[in-house]
């Protein structure tokens, strides 16, 4: 192979070479936890299907392993609540076994030890049992997801082991409870990530493999629900940009991602709760360590003087941040303007703020859009369209964009109308 055919087929992405769905980490979590529905349903209604071993692949810190989480305490409720079709069997819970393969050796699952059978007629004194760690389900009347976090960095003979384990849910002689899932994780295959892949046609074959792509909508739904800390909220509503550094990753540094994030929030809110207040002296020394210095310096100077237009600025308070859009419009800055047009797009997707108790408030909406460039204005609009059409937010967009073209004429004519235009040019 030449050194330029190499370096292309170096810089092919992991789920380019797999050829498979790249999805947001919510869809990749309903998608499993419906499917296990769909087979433990099928199962009761006497059609025997095959369960499904699924693989997650995705950047580090974006969330793999929390879903897995999140998965087993919802089935728990949906399988064993009030209204559950395994209610019966008493309060139960859907397991959540994990494994991580990086620190574990085979020995850890499975182990021979002699035991005697002094069995004279065939001359036999000794044979050998196996014995099963508590890493292996044996409950065969238990219900839960086996999860092997970063498989592709175990050893190989480890890995051979959890190959058994997702194609054929046993280890050695001992099969899984029927009602036992597995899914497993890993980084992709880049450089960025040190892997020791063990890539067999048959287990690419039986798993489901799905890769995570890093989502802002999705990082900033999980924040608010949680209640992580305003500023980080803020922070990345106004710059969703800033969710995952990938640049100083490739470059070996610390890098701000989902789970840097959280422990940003939990920062904050320790430091608040006990001293009342933000030392950003300290947080200057302390945030480096899990976002980088460039990075926290961006972060302290978005907390402190809220020189970025904030999203919710415009539709709360629109006058005020009015003349900063005006310059940035006169600068010709588009590349600015459609940072502020995707985190406002953010914003208004994730808060989903109420905006019929005071009609200052879509005035604000109605001022904002129809001031912007056409092309970023676009930004939006795309922005809303990669929604489910079913998804609350979007079907909040929907309500706002309807307000609108039926009491603005000022809105069809300078929103609505041009981005028409311009899809139809295109």
């Amino acid at each position: 192979m030449s050194d330029d055919a190499a370096k292309q087929e170096a810089e092919i992405k992991y789920h380019e070479r797999l050829n498979i769905s790249v999805l947001s980490i919510s869809k990749i979590k309903a998608l499993i936890k419906n499917d296990i529905l769909d087979t433990l349903y099928a199962w009761g209604n006497g059609r025997e299907v095959d369960k499904q071993c699924y693989h997650i692949i995705g950047p580090a810190g974006v969330g793999k392993t929390e879903i897995t989480k999140q998965i087993c305490s919802e089935l728990t409720g949906e399988l064993f609540g009030a209204d559950g079709p395994f209610r019966e069997q008493g309060p139960k819970r859907f397991n959540n076994l994990m494994v991580k393969a990086p620190v574990l050796v085979r020995d850890d699952f499975i182990l021979p030890f002699p035991v005697e059978i002094n069995n004279k007629a065939t001359n036999e004194f000794y044979s050998f049992n196996m014995l099963y760690s508590d890493f292996v389900p044996k409950n065969m009347e238990s219900f839960g997801l086996f999860v092997i976090d970063e498989f592709s960095r175990g050893d190989h003979q480890l890995q051979q082991l959890l190959w058994q384990i997702q194609n054929e849910y046993q280890i050695h002689l001992h099969k899984f409870p029927k009602n036992w899932f597995v899914v497993s994780i890993d980084n992709p295959d880049d450089s960025e990530y040190s892997m020791d892949n063990l890539e067999d046609a048959a287990g690419l074959r039986r798993q489901l493999h799905l890769f995570v792509e890093v989502n802002a909508i999705d990082f900033l739904n999980y924040a608010i629900k949680s209640d992580f800390h305003p500023l980080v909220v803020e922070f990345i509503q106004t710059h969703p940009e800033y969710l995952y550094d990938f640049r100083s990753q490739k470059m070996g540094a610390v890098y701000a991602n989902p789970a840097s994030w959280h422990k940003t929030s939990d920062h904050l809110w320790k430091m608040q709760i006990r001293r009342n207040k933000i030392d950003y002296n300290e947080m200057e020394m302390k945030l480096p360590g899990l976002l980088n210095t460039a990075m926290t310096a961006l972060f302290i100077d978005f907390a402190r003087d809220q020189k970025d237009i904030n999203p919710k600025d415009i539709f709360y308070n629109f006058r005020q941040v009015k003349p900063k859009i005006d310059e940035l419009l006169k600068e010709n800055n588009m590349s600015k303007l459609g940072e502020l047009m995707v985190g406002f797009a953010t914003f208004m997707t994730t808060t989903m703020p109420k905006y019929d108790d005071d009609p200052q408030k879509l005035k604000n909406v109605l001022s904002f859009l129809t001031m912007m460039p056409v092309d970023t204005t676009a930004l939006f609009i795309s922005q809303i369209d990669a929604f489910d059409r079913s998804s609350p937010a979007f079907k909040y967009m929907v309500d706002i964009h309807l307000v609108l073209m039926k009491t603005s004429k000022t809105y069809k004519e300078k929103f609505y109308d041009p981005i028409v235009k311009a899809g139809e040019e295109h």
